[in-house]
């Protein structure tokens, strides 16, 4: 009996330690980003795109091939009324008709190839589309966790603000109680108390912001059981590289210009096509066919006697035949001349892109630079601040400091904690832009 109880124990301690931790999920950066590309919506409708092209590469691809076609027919004649002097009965016949056909395609002004490579190129140009989607995922999911880190590092440091603010008040109401300081110091506590209890609401309602976008990126199901570890650190702050390097970099693998010079391929091809049009389209038909036709009545008598008129012909066909449209009214040029002029669009474009990717790599640079020189001197600072507090309170407490000096001393260490998270920040934030921007 106690075997018995003490199994069911056991099972029913496993059961809730493993919904527990099925319960409870921490998730890093690299856990963001794998179940972000996994889930997005918009990644996904991206891929359905590249397989929606794919098929229609498929489908055109059946231009090379022959086409084969099947006809079946049955009428009835019936003659109503003849003004000639023949029987009716020998008009009134049942006819069944039955045919198969092939058909190639030996020359179409090369519009069958040219749609074919057109397809192709679409199929890349949503390649690269669904590339940038990932990148900009990516670089979103990237930026809202820092953002994220750096929030929750804010409440922390709010936290500690409060708590040491609260002690200064009850400080200065001890002071106050032995006349040691004037009631406009008890004040001053008070005041700095309920800004820094405002300042730490407002950090965690950032937080529960952050959190609910972060969410939504990765289109996973709010839960307040799923929390986020890490922090403003990801990149290291060591990162040497150069202008030239990055924008050689970008200029090969940005998606976003792929797309644009694959458009103008497809542009090409479009006005290949519409000038196909003024050649002549070859192709190669062969047939069988068999046709059988019954009347009514016998045919006329002869010498020998009457004679069947009922019918059946079974006969085949094959031939090469030629058309050819030989005025559109200009359509065809017209069409041909509105893709030039789109192919010149897009080269605007392109010179555009490389402009505002080349920009932005110098930004990141700049902004690399300067958040690394903020990192080291932000850091120094949180160490001062946080030893000039500490000799203000010992002061403090052996009665030749002051509260105002205290809560100086206080103000300025919130403050460079606050400068020193915003350095990491923008950091991070500048190597994930630079990330992007180079592809």
């Amino acid at each position: 009996m106690r075997r018995t109880a003490l199994f069911l124990c056991t099972i029913i301690f496993i059961i809730s330690g493993s919904n527990s931790a099925f319960a409870e999920q921490i998730l890093t950066l690299d856990d963001c980003l794998e179940y972000g590309l996994r889930n997005n919506p918009v990644l996904k409708a991206a891929e359905f795109r590249v397989d929606s092209a794919t098929q229609n590469i498929k489908s055109f691809r059946a231009d090379f091939l022959p086409s084969v076609s099947s006809s079946y027919s049955v009428s009835t004649i019936a003659s109503d009324n003849s003004k000639v002097p023949i029987e009716t009965d020998y008009l009134d016949q049942d006819a069944r008709n039955f045919s198969v056909r092939l058909s190639q395609v030996l020359y179409a002004g090369s519009r069958v190839y040219n749609a074919f490579a057109k397809a192709k190129t679409e199929e890349q140009i949503y390649l690269a589309n669904k590339e940038l989607a990932r990148l900009e995922l990516v670089y979103n999911i990237e930026i809202t966790f820092f953002r994220l880190m750096k929030t929750k590092q804010d409440v922390g440091a709010a936290i500690d603000t409060v708590k040491r603010l609260k002690e200064g008040v009850k400080s200065a109401n001890a002071f106050l109680q032995k006349q040691l300081v004037p009631y406009v110091d008890v004040l001053q506590a008070k005041v700095d108390l309920a800004d820094a209890e405002q300042q730490m609401s407002m950090a965690k309602n950032n937080v529960n912001r952050i959190r609910v976008a972060l969410f939504s990126l990765m289109n996973m199901p709010l839960s307040e059981e799923t929390s986020f570890t890490g922090g403003t650190d990801y990149y290291s702050s060591k990162y040497q590289t150069t202008y030239e390097a990055c924008s050689k970099k970008a200029l090969k693998n940005r998606p976003d210009l792929d797309s644009l010079k694959n458009q103008i391929v497809m542009y090409k091809k479009e006005a290949s096509i519409s000038m196909g049009t003024y050649l002549p389209v070859i192709k190669f038909d062969i047939g069988y066919y068999d046709q059988t036709r019954n009347y009514d009545e016998p045919g006329t008598a002869t010498f020998t006697g009457t004679y069947d008129r009922d019918q059946r012909n079974r006969y085949w066909s094959a031939g090469v035949y030629a058309t050819w449209d030989l005025f559109d009214g200009g359509r065809a040029w017209f069409t041909r001349e509105k893709y030039n002029v789109e192919i010149k669009r897009i080269k605007e474009l392109i010179k555009d892109a490389e402009n505002i990717i080349t920009t932005g790599i110098r930004k990141a640079l700049f902004s690399l630079s300067e958040a690394e020189q903020r990192i080291g001197s932000t850091s120094d600072a949180v160490t001062a601040a946080k030893e000039y507090y500490k000799r203000e309170d010992k002061r403090l407490k052996a009665g030749v400091g002051t509260i105002p000096a205290l809560l100086d001393a206080q103000a300025r260490l919130t403050r460079a904690q606050g400068n020193y998270t915003q350095a990491l920040l923008d950091y991070q934030l500048a190597r994930a832009e630079l990330k992007l921007m180079m592809g």
